[in-house]
């Protein structure tokens, strides 16, 4: 049996435009898990789980959640796309540093490392630059071998937001959620939930568009293993 993960993240201290340090990750905190599970007879299932407030213990809730998924779903494979330099350094660092912020719940950490060292974990990336060469990003990747991945396109959903505000001259009229987006989506999702704002519109079609976002990074990662 086969789990996939991705994370997606927001970086609160850092400006639209300013370059985050990948490996650090202070520079980095969770919005939301996006988890995917392939059962022995092939069926899969995919949920999105998300941070529910701003704040450390809203992380260590958030992982402790997703450990509960994971411990429900026996498997032996981890998938992931470029997971080894970001997804499991990033949750590994993030229970860390959540953890030393609150003063408590250091099991977490010692929870996520036992959850992940019992899993082989197939990073999809390393596979696909043996294959193709240079760094493919997980579209390209997808399109060399006809996996498709939906796009979720920012205007379809009534969130209030503008990506022109902050995507600077590349890309500033591109219809597609980019990865660069969803810090700002995700930082106005989260100031939303702090506000207790989740009855609104707003709020409800900003977790609409994250959630099918979060699902295209990692339902078509099954196909891609298979492909690859």
């Amino acid at each position: 049996m086969r789990l996939a993960l991705d994370i997606e993240t927001v970086s609160p201290d850092l400006d639209p435009q300013e370059r985050p340090d990948f490996r650090d990750s202070a520079d980095f905190e969770l919005l939301a898990v996006a988890l995917g599970y392939e059962s022995e007879d092939g069926d899969t299932e995919t949920t999105i789980l998300f941070r529910e407030g701003t704040g450390a213990a809203t992380e260590l809730d958030l992982l402790e959640r997703t450990l509960d998924w994971l411990d429900d779903r026996p498997a032996d494979t981890l998938l992931t796309y470029n997971g080894e330099a970001f997804d499991l350094l990033h949750l590994r660092g993030r229970a860390r540093l959540a953890s030393e912020a609150l003063g408590a719940r250091e099991h977490v950490a010692a929870r996520l490392d036992a959850a992940l060292d019992d899993l082989v974990h197939d990073d999809l990336r390393n596979r696909a630059v043996d294959r193709f060469g240079g760094r493919p990003t997980f579209e390209s990747a997808c399109e060399r071998v006809g996996v498709a991945v939906p796009e979720t396109r920012w205007a379809d959903y009534e969130h209030g937001q503008d990506p022109t505000a902050w995507r600077g001259a590349t890309g500033t009229h591109a219809p597609g959620v980019k990865n660069t987006d969803v810090p700002q989506f995700g930082e106005r999702y989260l100031a939303l939930a702090d506000a207790d704002a989740t009855h609104t519109l707003t709020f409800r079609e900003l977790e609409r568009l994250l959630t099918d976002y979060a699902r295209s990074d990692v339902a078509p990662l099954f196909r891609l293993a298979d492909a690859l």
